[in-house]
C-alpha cells in the first residue's frame, strides 16, 4: 500500500504531519510507519471518488472506504483481510482523526468501530504449559544458568504475569518498578497511554532476584576476551553501555529489544506445540484471570485497554474453551 498514488499535495502534507505527530508522541516506531501507510489507502479511496480535502470528507466516506477494505482482497496471500488487519487499519484511521482534531484547523468528526477479533488467531497456554514453561527456567544453560534463569522468570513475570504488551517491556526502566507497592509503571504503552499494572505475590520475588542478581551480572564483563568466561579470579569490570536503566538486558548489558527470541528458546525445551509469542502470554493471563472470575471491567484496565470491546474477545476464548472440555 505504500506504493498507492496520492496525488493531492494537501493530503500528502497531512500524511506527513501525521507520521511527525506519531514519531513526537511516543508512538512505537512500526506504528508510526504504518498508520500513515494506512491513512495513504484511504486518501486514495478518496480520489479516486474525486475528494481531494479533508474539508469535503464526511463520515460516510470514512464508513464506504472501510466497508471497501471489509471486501478487497488480502494483497500479500489468498482471502480477504483479517479482522486484526481490518482492525489495524480503523486505529490508523482513527488516530488520524484525533491527530486531525488537536490541530484545530480541521475537524474530522468519526470514531470507527473496530471489528470483533477473529477468536482463532488466539494462541493461548493452559495454566499447566504455564508453569511447564516457568520450570524449564531451571535449567543448565551453557553460561551463567543462575542470571539466565532468572532473566528467563523476569520475562515471564512481564509478559505472563503483568499481561505487558512486547514494546511494554521491551521499553520497561529499571525505575518503573516500585516494588513496595507491587507496580509497574508502564510510561510507553500503546497510543502513548500511561498506567500501573499490579505485579502477582509470585511474580515479586522473581523480579527480585533478577534485579539484585542476575541483571546485575549482566552489567558486568565477566573475562578479557569473552564476556561470558570466568574472569580468572580478576574482579569484573563494569561494561561502558547506555542502557543501564533498561530493566532487561542482553549479555552485552544493552537493552534486551528481542526478548521473543528467548521464550522461542524456552518453548523447544518444553512439550508445548502451540505457536505462542510474548503477545500469546498476555492473551493466556487476561484468559486465565476471565477464567478465575475477574470483572471484565478489571481485566481491561489490567491490560490497558481502551475499550471493552478489544476485551470481550476473551469471553469467547473462554467459552470455546468451556464448549471443547464438554465434547
Amino acid at each position: 500500500m505504500k506504493s498507492l498514488p496520492v496525488k493531492s499535495q494537501h493530503y500528502n502534507y497531512l500524511l506527513k504531519a501525521y507520521q511527525e505527530y506519531l514519531q513526537i508522541t511516543g508512538f512505537a516506531p512500526k506504528t508510526a510507519l504504518r498508520w500513515p501507510v494506512h491513512v495513504r489507502e484511504l486518501f486514495h479511496y478518496l480520489e479516486k471518488r474525486n475528494i481531494s480535502h479533508i474539508t469535503a470528507v464526511e463520515s460516510n466516506h470514512v464508513n464506504d472506504f472501510i466497508d471497501h477494505i471489509k471486501r478487497r482482497q488480502n494483497k500479500s496471500k489468498d482471502g480477504g483481510l483479517s479482522n486484526s488487519s481490518i482492525n489495524g487499519i480503523i486505529n490508523a484511521v482513527n488516530g488520524f482523526a484525533k491527530f486531525l482534531n488537536s490541530t484545530g484547523k480541521y475537524v474530522l468528526d468519526l470514531t470507527m468501530i473496530r471489528e470483533e477479533p477473529n477468536t482463532g488467531e488466539k494462541n493461548i497456554l493452559t495454566v499447566e504449559q504455564v508453569k511447564e514453561l516457568y520450570e524449564v527456567t531451571f535449567q543448565p544453560y551453557e553460561w551463567n544458568s543462575v542470571a539466565m534463569g532468572q532473566r528467563d522468570r523476569a520475562i515471564i513475570a512481564l509478559y505472563y504475569g503483568c499481561g505487558l504488551r512486547r514494546g511494554e517491556g521491551v521499553q520497561l526502566n529499571i525505575n518503573d518498578i516500585d516494588l513496595q507497592k507491587r507496580l509497574l509503571f508502564v510510561k510507553k504503552a500503546k497510543g502513548y497511554k500511561q498506567r500501573y499494572v499490579p505485579i502477582a505475590a509470585r511474580h515479586v520475588n522473581d523480579i527480585v532476584d533478577y534485579i539484585k542478581e542476575g541483571r546485575e551480572w549482566f552489567l558486568y564483563c565477566h573475562g578479557t576476551n569473552d564476556n561470558w568466561r570466568s574472569s580468572r579470579g580478576r574482579p569484573p569490570v563494569k561494561k561502558d553501555v547506555d542502557h543501564e536503566n533498561a530493566f532487561l538486558l542482553t549479555h552485552h548489558g544493552t537493552r534486551f529489544l528481542q526478548p521473543e527470541w528467548r521464550l522461542k528458546y524456552l518453548l523447544k525445551q518444553t512439550s508445548i506445540t502451540t505457536n505462542i509469542t510474548l503477545h500469546g502470554l498476555r492473551h493466556s493471563i487476561a484468559t486465565h484471570l476471565l477464567q478465575s472470575g475477574m470483572d471484565i471491567e478489571e481485566i481491561a484496565k489490567f491490560l490497558g485497554h481502551s475499550s471493552l470491546v478489544s476485551t470481550q474477545i476473551y469471553t469467547h476464548i473462554v467459552n470455546q474453551l468451556q464448549d471443547d472440555e464438554r465434547v
